[in-house]
């Protein structure tokens, strides 16, 4: 597990004292927390600091391994800064090359061979380097775009659900989900 150092602060009403008695975040909680991730170089790819918490079922898989691990501990407005390394992120670079037909881009304009490009897709975004541009198939090398980074997240904890909120949480997933599994952690 990464190392983290933990500021809480001590800014809790009476009322939800007496709600949480000093809960801290275990694994199955359901939790919403701000964060900012950087880079090593102290580029933000992403933060929600202001906006929406996000919120997800902590060791269910819904967010990176080392996010998951970090938030472990924490008690409501506890911080952390951790680094993640890559294989506790989005993995090491993968360098196995697939064949994708043509067909599957439609109109969009392929990169020329030995470049890379962002793309969209139904699993998220995918960092796709065009190896070889044949006729009908192009060779690519697929990763998520942070594959192969560290990551340095700065994580608060805003909340973790109570059991009824969750319990919510989790029957409003069941039905929006189309496998009927009523247990999704993704369904990859």
């Amino acid at each position: 597990m990464p190392k983290k150092e933990v500021k809480s602060k001590e800014t809790k009403s009476k009322d939800s004292l007496a709600k949480e008695p000093s809960a801290s975040v275990k694994s199955n909680d359901w939790v919403a927390v701000e964060y900012e991730g950087k880079l090593k170089d102290g580029k933000v790819f992403d933060c929600n600091t202001g906006k929406e918490p996000l919120v997800f079922k902590v060791g269910s898989g819904m967010v990176i391994k080392g996010f998951d691990n970090a938030v472990l501990g924490l008690k409501k407005d506890g911080e952390v800064e951790v680094t993640i390394k890559a294989k506790e992120a989005y993995g090491e670079k993968n360098s196995n090359v697939v064949e994708i037909p043509k067909a599957s881009f439609g109109d969009v304009k392929l990169p020329k061979e030995g470049q890379e490009a962002e793309f969209m897709s139904s699993m998220g975004p995918l960092l796709l380097e065009v190896v070889k541009i044949e006729k009908e198939n192009v060779k690519v090398i697929v990763n998520h775009p942070l594959a192969g980074k560290d990551l340095i997240f700065k994580i608060k904890l805003k909340k973790i659900l109570s059991k009824k909120e969750s319990e919510e949480l989790e029957m409003q997933i069941a039905k929006s989900c189309a496998s009927g599994c009523h247990s999704c952690s993704g369904c990859h």
